[in-house]
C-alpha cells in the first residue's frame, strides 16, 4: 500500500511535488483560496483580468525547460516579448533589453496550474489550520476544528509564515529561521488602451512604484479591455502596510499618474490588493533547497526557499521530491 501524503497549498511548488510523487504515495493537496494560484493568481471581474502576483517567469534550469515544455506545445505557456522600459521620476525613460526567454501563462497566469491539476486530488476553500500527531499519524484541522484526514506524511508548500505556524517547530527546529519574506502592494486598474503610453512594461527606480504592466497586451489576453497592474517596491509596503488603505490607493494612482502621464479621468476601476508575504528575500546560502525531517515525516517547501521567482517555487518542489522518492520507496 502507498504511504498516503498530504500537501499544503496547491501553487506551483505543491503541484510540482504531487505530479512527482503520483507514483510513490497517495496524495492530497489543501488550497484554502477558491481557485488555483498562489503568487501565480488572476483576478477577474465581468469583463477585465489582471495577474495581480507574478507578471512573467524565466526558465533557466533544464528541468524546468522540460517542465514547461508540454504546457508551451499546448499554448498554456507563451514566451513573452514586449516592448519594456526602465522609468524614474526625474530621468528620461529608456528601452529595458532582455537577454533570455520570459515566459506568460494564458489566458491568465493561473492557467499553467490549471493545466497541470489535472487528476490530482485537490481540495479547495479549504483551510489546514493545525497539524498534530496522533501515534504513527499526523491529522488536519480545519478553521473549525474539524477532522480533514489522517496521512503519513505532510508537506507544507504554503508561504513560510503559514509554515511557520502549522508545522511544529520543536520538530523542525531553526530550519525555517534564515528564511523571510516581505509584502507588496498590487494596484489594479482598468484603463482604455489609447489613453496609455506605447510600451507594455517598465521596471520603475527612486519610486514607491518598482513596476507597471499593461496586462492587456500579455499574449493571450483580451487586448481591448485595458487593464493595468502596479507593484509597489517591498520596502514601502512594509512601511505602508498597515496605514488606511484608501490613502494608500490615492497616494499610488497619483505616483501611476506622474510616472506615465495618463490623466486621473482615464482611470475608471482602481482597486488595491495588499499581499503581505508577497516576495520572498534572497537567500545568500540557502543550506538547503527545502526543508526535510525523515524521522518525522515532515516536510516543506516552496520559491521562499531559494530566494523567490516562479522557478524557485519549481525547484524546490523538484529537489524535495527527489529526496522524498528515496524515502518513499
Amino acid at each position: 500500500m502507498k504511504p498516503s501524503l498530504a500537501i499544503i497549498g496547491a501553487g506551483l511548488a505543491g503541484l510540482t511535488l504531487a505530479r512527482e510523487l503520483s507514483e510513490q504515495a497517495e496524495i492530497s493537496l489543501f488550497e484554502k483560496a477558491r481557485g488555483l494560484g498562489g503568487r501565480m493568481s488572476t483576478r477577474r471581474n465581468a469583463t477585465h483580468q489582471w495577474d495581480h502576483g507574478a507578471q512573467f517567469f524565466t526558465a533557466r534550469s533544464k528541468a524546468f525547460q522540460s517542465q514547461l515544455a508540454p504546457f508551451i506545445e499546448a499554448g498554456n505557456v507563451v514566451e513573452w516579448q514586449p516592448n519594456i522600459i526602465t522609468l524614474s521620476p526625474s530621468d528620461k525613460p529608456f528601452k529595458r533589453p532582455w537577454f533570455e526567454p520570459h515566459y506568460v501563462a494564458a489566458p491568465g497566469m493561473n492557467f499553467l496550474l490549471k493545466a497541470m491539476s489535472g487528476e490530482l486530488n485537490i481540495q479547495l476553500s479549504t483551510r489546514v489550520e493545525t497539524v498534530t500527531r496522533a501515534q504513527d499519524k499526523w491529522q488536519l484541522f480545519d478553521e473549525h476544528a474539524q477532522l480533514l484526514g489522517e496521512y503519513d506524511w505532510v508537506v507544507s508548500s504554503a508561504p513560510l509564515p503559514q509554515t511557520q505556524a502549522l508545522l511544529p517547530k520543536a520538530l523542525l527546529g531553526d530550519d525555517l529561521a534564515q528564511y523571510h519574506m516581505q509584502p507588496c502592494y498590487a494596484l489594479l486598474l482598468t484603463v482604455d488602451d489609447a489613453e496609455l503610453p506605447h510600451w507594455d512594461a517598465a521596471k520603475v527606480n527612486h519610486s514607491a512604484i518598482r513596476w507597471i504592466s499593461f496586462n492587456h497586451r500579455l499574449p493571450g489576453r483580451n487586448a481591448k479591455a485595458g487593464t493595468v497592474v502596479v507593484h509597489t517596491r517591498s520596502d514601502w509596503a512594509a512601511e505602508h502596510l498597515e496605514d488606511d488603505q484608501e490613502q494608500v490607493k490615492q497616494i499610488l494612482l497619483n505616483t501611476f499618474c506622474e510616472l506615465t502621464q495618463v490623466i486621473p479621468e482615464a482611470i475608471t476601476l482602481a482597486q488595491l490588493h495588499r499581499w503581505r508575504y508577497a516576495l520572498s528575500a534572497e537567500v545568500i546560502e540557502p543550506e538547503s533547497e527545502f526543508i526535510l525531517n525523515v524521522e518525522q515525516k515532515l516536510a516543506a517547501c516552496g520559491d521562499w526557499c531559494l530566494g523567490g521567482r516562479v522557478e524557485a517555487a519549481f525547484a524546490s518542489a523538484h529537489q524535495l521530491a527527489g529526496a522524498l522518492r528515496k524515502v518513499l520507496a
